[in-house]
């Protein structure tokens, strides 16, 4: 009885071990033909059985492994950790048992996190959850600042975890506008550099720059109609809630003619940067002309 467990390789491995656990098997056996064959042998308390980790096995181990793998009696099980198999590997596991764990992504990654936290006896507030779920972390590491967080006196709040959680933050448009809107242009063109090495495309991220400054233009009017939005009036923003009540926080301090202005300035950049012009070039110089100019600043 062979079970192949894929995909995310923190679900994967917690899977794995919780059918180990079922199945009485307690530790993991050298991906080796000596040491599978060893463990699937028969003993004096049992018909054997065996664990293998195969994330860092290469196709010419495979191909050792594979000849005892395809003789293992029903009766016997094998649990194989293999987040993401080759195609090889893929094929073997077509005739088999395989359990897929893709990575939650979106909505379905702040519910996995709020789960986890109730788990740890941990009750995340939804902006706490939001910003966890846009960290540039893998779900291993995001549970280990969840049992950090588990340790802290409540109430969890989230200046508390961003002075706590030891991820990176991802570089987004938003950052860009904070840097902008605090008057900062080295800052600015900085983070500007990091995404360009990175692999950003200059129209995408030109975009998205353009698209936050959409969304505080449209809290800006929200604020205008009820200066106390509830939740439910976020939903007209357009955006995910973290992202909303950040973009209604900036826009309390903005004007309706630095919002005007900025947006006037990243239309002629995109205008630019379509019309055969340097599309970085086109990028930068919006956020360096938005950075200096005090009229795109909080008020």
């Amino acid at each position: 009885m062979v079970i192949a467990f894929t995909g995310d390789p923190f679900l994967a491995r917690e899977a794995l071990l919780e059918e180990a656990r079922l199945l009485g098997l307690s530790r993991f056996t050298d991906p080796t033909p000596e040491a599978l064959a060893e463990a699937l042998a028969p003993g004096l308390f049992g018909g054997g059985g065996a664990m293998l980790d195969l994330r860092e096995v290469s196709e010419g181990e495979w191909k050792a492994l594979k000849p005892i793998l395809e003789g293992v009696p029903e009766g016997v099980p094998v649990l194989l950790l293999d987040p993401r198999p080759s195609p090889s590997r893929a094929a073997f596991y077509r005739s088999r048992e395989r359990r897929d764990f893709p990575t939650p992504k979106g909505k379905d990654l702040v519910r996995h996190l709020e789960n986890r936290a109730r788990r740890l006896g941990l009750r995340l507030p939804s902006g706490v959850a939001q910003y966890l779920a846009a960290l540039e972390a893998d779900l291993e590491a995001l549970e280990r600042e969840l049992e950090k967080l588990a340790l802290l006196p409540p109430p969890l709040t989230l200046e508390k975890v961003e002075m706590v959680v030891a991820l990176k933050p991802p570089i987004t448009g938003f950052d860009l506008v904070r840097a902008v809107l605090e008057k900062n242009p080295k800052e600015a063109l900085a983070r500007l550099k990091r995404l360009k090495e990175e692999g950003e495309e200059p129209l995408k991220l030109l975009g998205a720059f353009a698209w936050q400054f959409g969304l505080l233009s449209r809290a800006y009017f929200l604020l205008q109609e009820n200066p106390r939005p509830k939740e439910a009036d976020l939903a007209r923003l357009g955006a995910h809630p973290y992202a909303a009540k950040k973009a209604l926080e900036e826009a309390r301090r903005l004007s309706e003619e630095a919002l005007r202005q900025a947006l006037t300035t990243l239309i002629e950049a995109e205008r630019r940067a379509k019309g055969g012009k340097d599309p970085w070039l086109a990028l930068e110089m919006a956020v360096l002309s938005l950075a200096v100019d005090q009229r795109v600043s909080p008020g």
